[in-house]
């Protein structure tokens, strides 16, 4: 141990500031990746060296030596930004949907079913005040068009809403199994390099950020296993385990097969989700199937309380003929419904508008029939949940249910919005490139650098001095 050890503490001085720069610099250059996470360099003092001096023992230092470079991670702060995350994408899905039914019903102040509904009822209450007039039977059978063509095309856009959820859960399910599939190779790739003692600090990053997105999908559990590399179950069930995958795949529900679900690869096993954008999606169509079964519900009233009435009358026909149901199915082998419902083919003929009952017995001014299907309006023949409505006023409570339901919705989505704002701002704050911090730390790193340059130089005059000096006194 003597001068020339000097050269090696320089040296290690030399290293680790140059390492400390590195890392800095890659830092500033990632300063606007997406999902990166801030390294820092750990320096720690070398072994130091025992020497003995006459009786006794000294320690002399060796320099300094970097330790590891490590992210500036808060696990925490992570698990709480994927948690708020999971229930964003869930809210997302379901204020979108809600968003949407509210648009194919027009409701209130659009030209939605209400308008469209009074209108017929009111035809019928012109009728009745002249049940012998062409031209409001005319009327009449115009109304009803409208209220046929309304109410089918409510129940295809309603079908098409559903099929385009479907096909979101379809696409959500396929961007699962892809982020899998890459979490399994990032995990292969951070165990062989941090096998060998190296850091994995970059696929860590991007194993980080597809784990984010992962559940935005879902709601899934984490692990980190010793080696480094992860294990994420669903509902129980390992899509990754170390560098292995189960795919989910998407299949039809066994209790509906117009509701697109998950299940596990090489089963007929159903994902129980809990939370995410998946599970939002499964839900909106619980939703739409809810909202389409009070529909069909009010549909069917209205069409079997007019057909009832229409039946029990005469037509104005010479002779009256019996009456006829008023409305049909498009498919007679399906009840009535949205999508399936018609006004009677016997309207249309030349005699069509004679065969629109009013009277009882077809006696001229009798508009007896007319007036009691004007007003079912106002008859309390619904029934939902042990409550009695009107036709009005249980469609109003469906526009009301729907109307509660987006609110609701949409609030809780703007109030996750922001607490995922808040959680991701709170860990970007430690784990986030600060460019002023940054700066700081290059100009450390830069001065220690030029200090461990300036010992080397004044080593090598001291050597110089003991080589070419000393000696010369006295020749």
């Amino acid at each position: 141990m003597g001068s020339f050890s000097s050269y090696e503490i320089a040296r290690s001085g030399l290293y680790v500031s140059e390492r400390g720069l590195f890392v800095t610099g890659h830092n500033i250059s990632n300063v606007n990746t997406p999902g990166y996470v801030r390294q820092q360099a750990i320096m720690q003092t070398s072994p130091y060296h025992t020497i003995s001096v006459g009786a006794n023992l000294m320690q002399v230092g060796t320099g300094a030596d970097i330790q590891q470079t490590r992210q500036i991670r808060h696990i925490f702060l992570d698990n709480m930004y994927r948690r708020e995350s999971t229930t964003l994408g869930y809210w997302k899905a379901k204020s979108e949907t809600l968003q949407d039914i509210e648009a194919i019903l027009a409701e209130p102040f659009g030209d939605g079913f209400q308008s469209v509904i009074n209108q017929f009822w009111d035809s019928w209450q012109e009728l009745s005040k002249d049940p012998q007039s062409l031209t409001i039977r005319a009327l009449v059978r115009q109304r009803s068009e409208s209220l046929v063509s309304h109410v089918n095309h409510i129940g295809q856009q309603l079908d098409a809403l559903q099929r385009n959820i479907n096909l979101q859960i379809v696409d959500c399910i396929n961007e699962v199994n892809d982020i899998a599939a890459q979490i399994a190779k990032l995990n292969a790739e951070i165990v062989k390099y941090e096998a060998t003692g190296d850091s994995a600090n970059d696929y860590r990053d991007q194993r980080n950020l597809l784990v984010d997105k992962l559940c935005s999908l879902v709601d899934a559990d984490v692990t980190e296993m010793p080696d480094g590399q992860l294990a994420i179950t669903i509902g129980g069930y390992f899509i990754v385990n170390r560098d292995k995958t189960t795919s989910l795949y998407e299949a039809k529900s066994h209790n509906d097969n117009r509701i697109s679900v998950p299940l596990l690869e090489g089963t007929d096993m159903q994902v129980p989700l809990k939370n995410g954008m998946i599970k939002g999606l499964m839900d909106s169509n619980d939703v739409i199937n809810d909202i389409r079964n009070r529909l069909n519900y009010l549909i069917k009233s209205i069409a079997d309380e007019v057909n009832k009435l229409h039946k029990s009358g005469k037509t104005l026909d010479v002779p009256p003929e019996d009456g006829s149901d008023f409305f049909v199915p498009e498919n007679p082998s399906i009840p009535i419904e949205m999508g399936n419902l018609k006004l009677n083919s016997i309207f249309y003929g030349d005699d069509g508008l004679n065969k629109i009952v009013t009277s009882v017995n077809g006696e001229s001014g009798d508009n007896s029939i007319a007036l009691q299907i004007a007003n079912i309006r106002h008859a309390e023949i619904m029934h939902d949940g042990g409550n009695v409505f009107s036709i009005d006023g249980y469609y109003q409570d469906i526009i009301l249910k729907v109307g509660n339901y987006g609110a609701e919705a949409s609030q809780i989505y703007g109030n996750q919005q922001k607490l995922v704002q808040s959680a991701d701002a709170n860990r970007q704050a430690i784990a986030g490139v600060s460019m002023d911090e940054e700066m700081a730390r290059m100009m450390k790193y830069k001065f220690s650098y030029d200090a461990s340059s300036r010992v080397i130089n004044i080593i090598d005059d001291m050597i110089e001095t003991i080589i070419l000096r000393m000696g010369l006194v006295g020749r």
